[in-house]
């Protein structure tokens, strides 16, 4: 059993490792060390300086409204008082008590509120879900929740504030005005990089130690010996080729886990949602000022079905001018050869290292002479793993379906914005399980060495300031209300396992897609669009 006097082992330091790290900090546990591969304590988690996991983003959506999900509800509770306290301690802090990146008029969490939309005159399910759960379990929110068409709830919105007629003109041209949906004036956004920023200093001033950086801070495999019919983690090795022990190492890898645990790939998926921006030129404040936060508000929107399915998510303009629009009605992986990692875990880096290392890339089998006894491993191997901007093979696009999908909503729900067209975009690699639920749990087979932290689906990191909490629980043996929920599990036959089954040769396998090239990402017939 772990104890405040083990030694611990954090790969990654996203929101699931710092969240970790913080609360068995805060717990009395006083041997920590958390590495990643990025160098945060000098990129501040700033995307547009080479990060490029999930947690290092300009924003994230912030709300309490679960649809039916009560844990999460009452979690996202929890955490929206834990960010309100972090802002009004940031507020009254010094700017020489405050970390690098980060000054007293930062707020991590703006609750600007948000828009849940849908096209169509009738509520739909999983908004009327959210709202009746609410209703039962915390009737104080459901009283900032109003919904559309309601006159008695547009009354009371009205008594809150003048604002909130403002922000909704600002979000009535979906569908033409014909939708369904409410707003939450409780909900909004997060600033993820200052609030990782702000998380890992707090994890420093309780004592934890952070390696960052390539080559240091960068895993190259598990230190594993095998122990009869288990196996046991007894550290890592690094990518300067240090190794380093602890009694435990839990993976909070994000999208990268899978390739950092070969049986994790049964539980989880690296997929990509599309992202796309709009900035604007800081001479147009006609632009700025309605979609600055206290004039905008985040919105969700769904329409269609099948091919044409819409889920998308827009956020107010940022202090550096940029607009961010997110897709993530159709999903994507990119299958890639992990082998060289996996082979290190089954037969050790002696074996392995002797022969030459395979191609980042490669078809079904390497080309780079493996050793036959590798091939089975080998033809196991090919996994989804994130490309983006600043892999080895990057990427610059996204899939057309997706963008063509966004250009149509926002040029009909935003006509102002149509002449500029998407300036920038990214593949923002989530960790999908296979039913949306977290996987936090001792892995099995490595006599309880071994701990996976992950599996965020896309709507974890509002949980920042809270979710460790749970994790120190399950890794104290302590049973909560979610134990059972984020116990480990994998894809069963015969069921959908939430697109984990379909493989490289599924429908949202990045190589079968159209990528967008460049060109695409200019609104047609701008000009006209923008005077409509």
């Amino acid at each position: 059993m772990v104890s405040s006097e083990s030694k611990i082992i954090i790969v990654g330091a996203g929101v699931f490792g710092l969240s970790t790290a913080f609360w068995l900090a805060r717990e009395g546990y006083k041997n920590i060390t958390v590495f990643d591969r990025c160098a945060f304590d000098k990129n501040y988690y700033n995307p547009s300086n080479g990060c490029d996991g999930a947690s290092a983003d300009i924003n994230k959506v912030f709300r309490m409204a679960y649809w039916g999900k009560l844990e999460y509800q009452a979690l996202a509770i929890e955490a929206r008082d834990v960010w309100l306290s972090w802002n009004k301690r940031i507020a009254e802090s010094g700017p020489s008590d405050l970390p690098a990146g980060l000054t007293p008029e930062d707020k991590l969490l703006d609750m600007c509120g948000c828009y849940f939309l849908a096209a169509g005159p009738t509520l739909r399910g999983s908004y009327a879900e959210s709202l009746d759960t609410m209703e039962r379990t915390a009737p104080e929110f459901r009283k900032m929740q109003f919904v559309k068409g309601n006159a008695e709830d547009e009354e009371r919105l009205g008594i809150i504030g003048a604002k909130w007629a403002g922000k909704h003109r600002m979000v009535q041209k979906f569908n033409r005005g014909n939708t369904n949906g409410f707003v939450d004036v409780n909900a909004g956004f997060t600033i993820a990089d200052k609030a990782c920023v702000y998380a890992r200093f707090l994890c420093e001033q309780d004592g934890v130690k952070f390696v960052l950086g390539d080559s240091q801070g960068k895993i190259e495999t598990m230190v594993v010996e095998q122990r009869g019919q288990q196996k046991k983690v007894t550290g890592i090795q690094t990518c300067d080729g240090r190794s380093h022990f602890g009694d435990l190492v839990i993976v909070a890898a994000g999208s990268w886990t899978p390739s950092i645990i070969p049986e994790a790939h049964r539980a989880i998926e690296a997929t990509a949602g599309t992202v796309m921006f709009i900035d604007i030129p800081r001479h147009r404040q006609d632009l700025w000022e309605p979609f600055h936060p206290d004039n905008f508000p985040v919105w969700f929107y769904q329409k269609g079905d099948g091919d044409d399915y819409f889920e998308g998510v827009g956020f107010p303009i940022t202090k550096e001018g940029r607009l961010k629009f997110g897709f993530r009605g159709r999903k994507v992986s990119e299958a890639q050869c992990s082998c060289y990692r996996l082979m290190i875990q089954m037969f050790g880096c002696r074996a392995v290292h002797q022969f030459p290392r395979p191609s980042h890339r490669t078809q079904s089998v390497c080309s780079k002479g493996l050793p036959m006894f590798a091939m089975h491993a080998h033809k196991r191997s090919r996994i989804s793993t994130p490309r983006t901007k600043y892999s080895n093979n990057p990427i610059g696009t996204v899939p057309l379906h997706g963008l063509s999908l966004m250009k149509e909503v926002v040029a009909e729900a935003f006509p102002e914005l149509a002449d500029f067209g998407f300036t920038d975009s990214k593949l923002c690699w989530y960790t999908d399980s296979i039913d949306n639920d977290y996987v936090i749990d001792f892995v099995p087979g490595y006599s309880d060495s071994l701990f996976i932290c992950t599996g965020g689906s896309g709507h974890a990191f509002k949980f920042l300031p809270i979710l460790g909490r749970h994790v120190k629980n399950r890794l104290g043996g302590v049973s909560d209300q979610f134990t059972s929920l984020w116990k480990w599990r994998v894809a069963e036959g015969g069921k959908e396992n939430n697109g984990l089954s379909e493989g490289e040769t599924g429908p949202r396998e990045m190589s079968n897609l159209q990528m967008a090239d460049p060109r695409d990402f200019k609104f047609e017939n701008a000009g006209v669009v923008s005077k409509l």
